[in-house]
């Protein structure tokens, strides 16, 4: 089924500058030159804009660097990189990243170039060690996102969205670098208060998947060179602070309607009109082709019930008008063919009456 918005004709007209009326929440941080958003998303997983357009996405909201982690694969990552490096060089950086996704959490593969095995959908805390490690091995660093969503209650569950989501400290034992304070406008205050108590890495993320959303949060660095090398450098050292707007920007992109969705519409709205006899629920999805919960499938009986009614009483309705028409139409015939017999014999009558007359 086509998307009902047409993202390939999306304009980003407007340059947002947070320094003009912001500063650090660190008052003491001093100056910087990298507002950097720290997580994002493209075509290349479940993002709506392709990597240029996110690029142009990251700028218009006034972001010189930014970190672009597709859910379980690089490919956006790099793609994004080349475009930026070939285009757009002297507006934006792009730090190459991976958004790993299991059932258990969701983590930052920050500064990698390849795509890391991710497998199973339930790591045990043994296998989450071994991916910490090997992610440090190719040179990344680790940094946990949005644990509110993540714990928050799934619904139609009493379990949080990732079940069996570790702690801040178990995480911290595992080796992870940091963790993300700010999910799009989600300001995570308890991890905030943990990264800082343990002098951990400190990200933000737009999490930007639409081009309609807008930019909250801006991670700021002070680099001698706006390069990849000079801001991995700084995320290493842990030398980051954060700008954030709970209102975000306010330029805004909605795109154009997708026509074919449109062509197709009244042929989906009558086949999901089946699925209202049904509910099914299967939790949260995995991004490994699973899904986190146990699947739920409920039959509405009382659907069919009221279904079939609804069909008796438009059958009984539509057989009653049609008897009514059916007997009114021969009431007509027969009123008709006695008004016409009438005229005739009145017509006979006054023959008669002049033939005596002559």
């Amino acid at each position: 089924i086509p998307d009902s918005n047409d993202y390939s004709d999306i304009e980003f007209n407007w340059r947002f500058d947070p320094r003009s009326y912001m500063t650090p929440i660190d008052n003491d941080f001093g100056e910087f030159n990298v507002l950097l958003d720290g997580h994002s998303h493209t075509k290349f997983s479940d993002g709506r804009m392709n990597p240029e357009q996110l690029l142009k996405w990251a700028i218009a909201n006034g972001y010189n660097a930014i970190i672009v982690s597709d859910h379980n694969n690089i490919e956006g990552a790099l793609e994004a990189q080349r475009i930026a490096r070939e285009k757009y060089n002297d507006s934006i950086t792009v730090i190459p990243a991976m958004e790993y996704s299991s059932c258990r959490l969701h983590m930052q593969f920050i500064g990698i170039n390849e795509t890391v095995d991710v497998s199973p959908d339930f790591p045990s805390d043994e296998r989450l060690e071994e991916i910490i490690d090997h992610v440090h091995k190719l040179g990344g660093l680790v940094s946990v996102n949005h644990i509110p969503w993540s714990n928050s209650t799934e619904w139609g569950y009493q379990v949080g969205t990732l079940p069996e989501h570790p702690s801040r400290e178990k995480l911290r034992d595992m080796g992870v670098d940091g963790f993300e304070v700010i999910n799009g406008d989600t300001f995570d205050w308890q991890t905030y208060l943990f990264v800082q108590q343990n002098n951990m890495l400190m990200l933000t993320g737009s999490d930007v998947h639409f081009p309609s959303t807008g930019a909250y949060a801006w991670t700021v660095l002070n680099v001698p060179n706006i390069t990849y090398e000079g801001i991995m450098t700084e995320l290493r050292a842990k030398r980051t602070s954060f700008l954030f707007d709970a209102t975000g920007t306010r330029p805004r992109v909605y795109p154009k309607k997708n026509p074919a969705y449109y062509n197709l519409l009244p042929m989906t709205l009558l086949a999901n009109y089946w699925t209202s006899f049904y509910s099914e629920s299967k939790g949260m999805y995995s991004f490994q082709s699973t899904f986190c919960h146990q699947r739920k499938f409920v039959m509405h009986w009382e659907s069919y019930f009221w279904f079939s009614l609804w069909c008796l009483i438009f059958f009984t309705c539509y057989e009653i008008g049609r008897i009514l028409l059916i007997k009114g139409y021969e009431y007509f015939s027969i009123w008709k063919l006695k008004i016409g017999n009438r005229r005739r014999n009145e017509n006979e009558e006054e023959r008669q009456v002049d033939l005596v007359d002559i």
